[in-house]
This record gives structure tokens, sequence and C-alpha cells, in this order.
């Protein structure tokens, strides 16, 4: 890890990430400490750096400096997100919305709608992972979403249908939700 910061937000030094109210915390304390806003930036483009790291670095950046989209590749930071959704980066699938439940993108998602057609790319990536998440916490969001029985490819289908303004339904049958999201493909 050639970034000094990178192990930093690997290990939780700066207390824990994607727990909340603790990540807040979390992401005022890497942003506040002197030289990291450089590093950070240089993480978004670091390929080699762990994931975690990459997008803890993604989401200070979003917090404070939103305007480092103007300097790195809107594809790239998608990726990021991409990634982390696919590898279960973050331990609590919330972040990522309920989606059809409350036509809600979650904060995490959000970034994707935001990111726009440059989301594109990396969200066809994930439309054919069947993995099954079933990861919410908390009890109705818990049992609200784990029921639904979202796949990452459905999570990704969701998020282009935003982006794409297309409409696509919500079958609780895997065939018929399958059939539904390859109108995106």
């Amino acid at each position: 890890m050639s970034n000094p910061l990178t192990n930093k937000l690997v290990t939780d030094a700066y207390g824990p990430a994607f727990v909340w109210p603790q990540h807040d915390m979390m992401i005022e304390r890497v942003w506040s400490e002197p030289g990291n806003p450089a590093q950070l930036e240089a993480l978004i483009d670091d390929k080699n750096a762990p994931l975690k790291a990459r997008l803890i670095a993604a989401e200070v950046l979003f917090k404070h400096d939103f305007a480092f989209l103007d300097r790195h590749d809107d594809g790239e930071v998608a990726r990021i997100y991409a990634g982390a959704l696919a590898n279960h980066v973050v331990p609590a699938a919330n972040v990522w919305g309920l989606l059809w439940i409350n036509d809600r993108v979650g904060d995490f998602g959000g970034r994707f709608i935001m990111l726009g057609d440059a989301a594109a790319p990396a969200l066809r990536s994930l439309l054919d992972d069947r993995t099954v998440v079933d990861w919410y916490e908390g009890s109705e969001a818990a049992t609200l979403g784990n029921g639904a029985r979202y796949r990452i490819r459905d999570f990704a289908a969701y998020y282009l249908a935003r982006i794409t303004n297309q409409k696509i339904a919500f079958h609780a049958d895997f065939a018929a939700r399958d059939a539904e999201l390859a109108k995106l493909q």
C-alpha cells in the first residue's frame, strides 16, 4: 500500500467505516487530517489500492469536495461503487436502497444516479451477477429488503433504469424479474 492513508482506511484507524453514526465521524476525521485530501484524490485513481480504501476516499470527497468529479473519471468512480456493491464491501445493504419497495436508491446507490451516463458501463457489468443480497440490517429494512431477495443484477438494473429514464417492474419470481431486466441489456 503505497499511499500512507490506505492502511489507515482499511484498518478503520479513523473509526468504523460503514457503521452509522460512527461512519460520519470517521469521514470528518479523515478529511480533517493534514495531507489527506491529496491522498484521497490519489486513491481514486489507484486501481491497485484496496476497494474499501477507494470507496471511503470517494465518500469523503463526495461529502467535502464534490468538485473532485471534475478532476477524475466519472466512469472510474462508478466502477469503485459497482465493485463495492458486487464485493459486499459495505456490511449492510441499506445504503444501496430498498429500490422498488419505496422507490429509494439509498445514499450509495444515489452516487450512480449522480454520475449519470458515465455509470452505465459499470452498472451493465453487474447485470449478470445473480448473487442474492441478504445483508440488510435493522428490523423493518431487513425484513423488507432481505425479503425482496434482490440480486446484484437487480440493483444494477434499477439504477440503470433510473439513469436512462426507463421503467422496469419488480417481480417476486426470478424468471419474471429476469424477463423484465432483459429490457435493459
